[in-house]
């Protein structure tokens, strides 16, 4: 991430990530991207050539600049806290509806489509290597990751409350018997 400028580009794309979550790529737009930074169209052209090129770079800053910039302060973690670090980083108010957004853009769009492809299969990835860590063969820990990732990306709605599952469902996933 050091390659973005605090001030400038990354101001953009959070505006940008805002507008997604709240109304869809449908809201990315240049007027409600000056609204939502305060910042004139002349520094949106500074940084991006257009629209469509700002939005290749929205797409490429969640599918892998992010991610990424996640996973290092992780990396010194004892794996089942990279496990369940990753699954609150998941849930948080923020982050879930843009996982949404962008899931629905990649429906229509190829670029938001391989971004998301991209993130799916890093955070897969680092799933899997904290599974191997606690003992699972591969094909084992491969399962286990694509459990754990599918609940964390479903839009499903339970017509139950259960109070942060997290530690219910690591002891089950991690467990080397199961």
């Amino acid at each position: 991430m050091a390659s973005i400028d605090e001030s400038g580009k990354m101001r953009w794309l959070l505006a940008g990530q805002q507008l997604l979550r709240t109304g869809g790529i449908r809201s990315v737009k240049i007027d409600a991207l000056v609204a939502e930074t305060g910042l004139t169209t002349g520094s949106f052209y500074h940084h991006f050539a257009n629209v469509a090129a700002f939005r290749v770079e929205l797409a490429e800053f969640y599918g892998s600049v992010q991610v990424g910039a996640t996973l290092a302060t992780l990396d010194d973690e004892a794996p089942v806290e990279r496990i369940r670090r990753l699954v609150r980083i998941a849930r948080d108010d923020e982050l879930h509806p843009l996982d949404a957004a962008m899931r629905d853009w990649a429906g229509s769009d190829p670029i938001a489509a391989d971004a998301v492809r991209s993130l799916d299969a890093t955070l897969l990835e680092h799933l899997a290597d904290a599974f191997r860590a606690l003992g699972h063969d591969e094909r084992g820990a491969r399962i286990r990751a694509a459990l754990l990732f599918a609940s964390g990306v479903a839009r499903v709605h339970l017509p139950w409350s259960i109070d942060d599952p997290t530690d219910d469902v690591l002891a089950i996933l991690a467990r080397p018997d199961s």
